[in-house]
């Protein structure tokens, strides 16, 4: 089957609104991720036990969210392995990595480090806030 020179520019402009479309849903999963890290985890280890709970709840939320999008208009309705897993990575290490720090200064026997613990909650979303926004941007 060969295309003439117009069907094939109208499937490369097909493609590349595609290609558009999938940066866009992911960076807007980057960024929701990376905005709501720092509540979340300011929540979870510096306020009392009902923040906690709500800010979980809000979390698991956001994460059925994030897994519907892809059958919204961005993905036409595909939901695949690679989203999958890169959303279960990118929300276990959001999940996991300040609490893993804070565990680490419990063990070493540091008790007044909320300082820290505050300074990493604020900046643990700020690479994915980064990344969401260049693909964003790029996509434009």
């Amino acid at each position: 089957m060969e295309l003439s020179a117009g069907a094939a520019l109208d499937e490369v402009r097909r493609v590349e609104e595609e290609v558009r479309k999938t940066r866009r849903s992911y960076g807007a999963v980057l960024l929701a991720l990376g905005l709501a890290s720092g509540p979340y985890w300011g929540a979870m280890l510096l306020g009392p036990d009902w923040a906690g709970y709500v800010a979980g709840a809000g979390w698991i939320a956001l994460l059925i969210w994030l897994l519907a999008r892809p059958r919204r208009s961005g993905l036409g309705g595909r939901i695949n392995t690679p989203w999958v897993s890169r959303l279960a990575l990118l929300g276990g290490v959001t999940f996991l990595a300040p609490m893993v720090v804070a565990t680490g200064l419990k063990i070493a026997g540091v008790e007044s480090a909320n300082w820290l613990v505050a300074s990493l909650c604020l900046v643990s979303g700020l690479p994915m806030i980064y990344a969401g926004w260049r693909l964003r941007r790029a996509s434009r």
